[in-house]
């Protein structure tokens, strides 16, 4: 995995949150806010919270005594989350890698991830720092994508991009629908020390106001638009129509509606 694949900054952040935001993260917010309990005065670490889209459901579930402390890598991400999420006297920001968290031993109730584990160099090493920071008795739980045959909408995506670069196409989507092996995650928070390690498959219906609102989002609001530049392409704009209309000739337009799937894997630290 390339450095680039991680970079979120200039105007993707943005373009993230406006365009995939409503369309890919906040369903599955939803539903990881429901799978989730928050009891009195827990304490909740978020990893990757982007643009904040998870951190807005936690804050609505959270008890009134809670706390949560949301961090990133990237600071621009955090810069456009707390832009829309707003002040909370219950919520902290953090610029935090995942890798070395700069946080005590055992002082978190919950450990949340929405759709960040899979930019981790090293899950788990990662997980092992997951379970550091949970207190006994505390769950860490996070979302990934499943594979890319089975988001169709990613894969009508990368094909379409891959032929603007024949014999060099971009691999960006390789890298977040590419940590899906049920197996090989349980490995995984097991090694690191988890018990009572829980998976469910969630598929869920979305959609975006148009299929060039999604291709806006897919091709510039994620790293692809740093492959693309690296490439040596500086106005992707042909690139994002020919992304809609192989997408509107899919999956329909004003709105586009499409599956989405992806996994919710939950384990607890004895």
């Amino acid at each position: 995995m390339k450095e680039s694949d991680t970079q979120f900054v200039g105007s993707v952040p943005r373009k993230y949150d406006a365009h995939l935001g409503p369309f890919l993260f906040e369903p599955f917010a939803d539903d990881f806010v429901k799978r989730t309990t928050f009891p009195k005065g827990c304490r909740v670490l978020e990893l990757a919270c982007g643009t904040g889209i998870l951190t807005r459901r936690i804050l609505e579930a959270l008890p009134s005594d809670g706390k949560l402390t949301a961090t990133d890598l990237n600071p621009p991400m955090i810069e456009q989350a707390q832009s829309r999420v707003g002040p909370d006297p219950r919520l902290e920001w953090r610029v935090a890698d995942a890798m070395s968290l700069p946080l005590p031993d055992a002082s978190f109730d919950r450990v949340a991830c929405q759709f960040g584990v899979m930019f981790f160099p090293d899950n788990p090493g990662a997980f092992r720092e997951a379970l550091r920071v949970l207190r006994p008795g505390g769950e860490f739980a996070f979302n990934v994508w499943d594979s890319i045959p089975r988001n169709r909408y990613v894969q009508v995506t990368h094909e379409r991009v891959a032929s603007f670069f024949p014999g060099n196409p971009p691999t960006f989507f390789q890298v977040p629908f590419g940590y899906h092996d049920r197996d090989e995650i349980r490995s995984s928070l097991q090694g690191a020390g988890f018990t009572a390690i829980r998976m469910a498959e969630v598929i869920l219906e979305s959609g975006s106001p148009s299929a060039l609102h999604a291709a806006v989002g897919l091709v510039e609001g994620s790293p692809l638009s740093a492959a693309v530049q690296e490439r040596g392409v500086t106005d992707p704009a042909p690139i994002v129509q020919a992304v809609a209309k192989d997408l509107a000739a899919q999956f329909g337009d004003a709105p586009m509606r499409c599956t989405l799937s992806g996994l919710w894997v939950a384990g607890t630290k004895g």
